[in-house]
């Protein structure tokens, strides 16, 4: 679980990041960069929203985004 509370991405737009925390596990204060793969990706995120997701790191590499989905479907 995520809750996604910043969006930016760099200067050359070749990468793309999410500031986020778990709810269940952190603070907003705790909250932790993110790297996503894929502009489509990213702006497909929405900020102050609660997500499923995944993400993992390799040593002392940046947390890079695995997966991620809505937390509950729109009724439309």
């Amino acid at each position: 679980m995520l809750v996604v509370i910043e969006k930016g991405y760099s200067s050359d737009y070749k990468e793309y990041w999410i500031k986020a925390y778990d709810p269940n596990n952190h603070s907003k204060e705790e909250a932790f960069r993110i790297v996503v793969q894929g502009e489509m990706v990213w702006n497909l995120i929405e900020k102050n929203k609660e997500y499923f997701s995944s993400y993992s790191r390799e040593a002392d590499k940046p947390w890079i985004l695995d997966q991620i989905e809505h937390t509950k479907t729109e009724k439309e």
